[in-house]
């Protein structure tokens, strides 16, 4: 029986990683139903249970036919999109239907193409009166709100690093690894001292350290939204770059010859395979609980000097997974409060500051800081 005086915010793919974890921040929020709905009832009922009232589960395809008369039967405030892995879902098959029962809505994708073309659903849905943003996650939802916090002291930006080392000692949903993995040795673009030239996920293995328990860590070019986003919205930009990775490091040089195997046209990255690394991975001894995230801008300050801003998160004790899930809680409630979300499809690109995703990570072990960094002292981010 539907409650007139909830917000009903359904959850596709609730019972994952990442969207328990936004089901788990949003239950805070006074009003709210959630329905936590993907293609397993059991696990979705299980999820509400854990949610307690007035939590429902519910069983939905995000494939089936007649998936916009099902949300419009629901009545529904919002619908966030947790149902990964979005490469694969290039038709935008739960926005479309989201646009014909006039359901707002939200994603956590980190498809360099699904966010990056996901304006052009944006007529349809001004037509519709609903707001739709993609990619409200690490990428490029946190990124964008880094560097808007950095871009305060560096009005001009010349080059980006972002790069993402997660834990090895925290659940992986089978999702995240089959997206990652299947992606292995796919070329893409990235802009390199004012040039466009190509790379492939797994390419150009290198070490990078963040700030103490977290370290040293060895990661590779991976396709993000920001390599195509950052040059559309700073003018003065001539590179940027992202990195993500594995630990241990013979966990993160398996990845690489993977991706090596893959530009031969080898089988290395087929489903199958990908679900045989998600159990090596989750069997692999040593590791840490301990990952973070890293945006380093250089540019010019307000003085036209050169100048260099260093922004990095941790997640500690196994915590990171909900810095991912912080910035569509943020944007969720947004919505809920209905806070200037302009009617339309688009990025989430800035529509957070950095304050409004940390606050929804107060009761986590979340640290954070922006450092300043001489050009002799530079952070290593090493080529």
């Amino acid at each position: 029986m539907i409650n007139n005086l909830n917000k009903r915010v359904l959850i596709l793919g609730g019972y994952g990683n990442f969207g328990a974890c936004i089901a788990h921040m949003l239950r805070s929020e006074p009003n709210i139903q959630l329905i936590i709905a993907g293609r397993n009832k059991t696990l979705a009922d299980q999820c509400a249970e854990h949610l307690g009232e007035p939590a429902e589960g519910l069983r939905l395809e995000r494939d089936a036919i007649n998936l916009s008369a099902q949300l419009k039967a629901l009545h529904l405030d919002l619908l966030i999109h947790c149902a990964g892995p979005f490469q694969s879902e290039s038709d935008y098959r739960v926005a479309k239907a989201c646009i014909e029962s006039r359901t707002p809505y939200i994603d956590i994708s980190d498809g360099r193409r699904f966010v990056c073309d996901f304006h052009r659903l944006s007529p349809a849905a001004e037509a519709a009166g609903i707001a739709m943003v993609s990619g409200a996650s690490s990428l490029p939802g946190l990124s964008s709100a880094a560097l808007a916090e950095i871009q305060r002291e560096l009005p001009v930006i010349h080059s980006v690093d972002i790069a993402i080392a997660p834990a090895h000692r925290i659940d992986r949903g089978l999702a995240t690894v089959r997206a990652g993995f299947e992606s292995l040795g796919h070329g893409f673009p990235q802009l390199q001292r004012g040039y466009w030239r190509e790379s492939h996920a797994g390419n150009n293995l290198r070490p990078i350290t963040l700030a103490h328990p977290v370290g040293k860590r060895w990661l590779c070019d991976f396709d993000v939204p920001d390599l195509e986003l950052c040059p559309k919205h700073f003018p003065e930009l001539h590179s940027a770059r992202f990195a993500t990775g594995l630990e241990p490091l013979p966990l993160q040089v398996g990845l690489s010859a993977c991706a090596k195997l893959a530009r031969l046209h080898l089988p290395a990255t087929s489903a199958r395979l990908a679900q045989l690394g998600h159990k090596i991975t989750d069997r692999w001894p040593r590791g840490t609980p301990h990952g973070g995230m890293i945006v380093r801008a250089e540019g010019e300050n307000d003085h036209g000097e050169t100048a260099t801003r260093c922004w990095q998160v941790l997640g500690l004790n196994g915590d990171g997974p909900w810095i991912a899930a912080a910035p569509t809680a943020a944007l969720a409630r947004k919505f809920l409060h209905d806070k200037a979300i302009k009617a339309g499809a688009r990025a989430c690109w800035q529509l957070l500051s950095l304050d409004e995703i940390l606050l929804e990570l107060n009761d986590y072990a979340v640290v954070t800081a922006i450092e300043t960094h001489s050009r002799e002292r530079m952070p290593a981010i090493a080529s």
